[in-house]
């Protein structure tokens, strides 16, 4: 048979995966342990079943120039599409929420959406055991296994993509609109994954 010629066109929602600078998690994770310390209690505010997820305190003057970087990329690469997605580019943003998530044994995150424009998250620490423990599980269970996030356009279709999988790795984050549903999936293994999230808004 002979070759043909295609286009395959992004289609749904700019998900963004990039990787972030050790020396911003390393800042994240100092300022995460000092909000734990404190013991500022974010859990009455966020969907997630874990036990520990703090917010930050004072962090536009640190966390805002360190994250804009990759802020900028998401808005550039949408602003090619602005017939679908702006009227305007945005001329700046900020953040209005910013939290960090010590998921243990047995923890997980439902299906839900977020508040703002763009939501992040950002992966500070991930123990090998869980994907040692995805891997083990493969082929076990009608769902993606232990540990992984998962970002859900709609019900499964046929001839259609509608969700989009990943076991996180340490130092990645994902960039994604605020009204995505997503949920993380438990683990079993005996480790601590820490994560931070946040919400955005456009300044126009």
């Amino acid at each position: 048979m002979n070759e043909i010629a295609y286009r395959f066109p992004y289609w749904g929602p700019l998900l963004l995966e990039v990787e972030v600078k050790d020396e911003f998690i390393s800042l994240l994770l100092e300022k995460g342990k000092e909000s734990r310390g404190k013991n500022l209690d974010h859990s009455k505010s966020l969907a997630g079943v874990l036990d520990n997820q703090y917010y930050y305190e004072d962090f536009e003057e640190w966390f805002c120039p360190l994250f804009d970087p990759y802020i900028s990329a998401y808005i550039n690469i949408v602003s090619d599409y602005k017939e679908y997605c702006f009227k305007n580019p945005p001329i700046g943003w900020t953040v209005n929420s910013l939290w960090i998530n010590y998921q243990k044994p047995l923890e997980y995150n439902p299906p839900h959406n977020h508040d703002g424009d763009l939501s992040f998250v950002i992966y500070l620490q991930v123990p090998e055991e869980i994907e040692q423990e995805n891997e083990r599980a493969k082929g076990n269970r009608r769902n993606s296994g232990p540990g992984m996030i998962n970002f859900d356009l709609g019900p499964d279709m046929p001839l259609s993509i509608a969700s989009v999988r990943r076991m996180p790795k340490a130092g990645q984050a994902f960039i994604f609109p605020a009204w995505l549903p997503h949920h993380v999936n438990p683990f079993k293994s005996d480790v601590e994954r820490i994560s931070v999230s946040g919400n955005t808004v456009f300044k126009f």
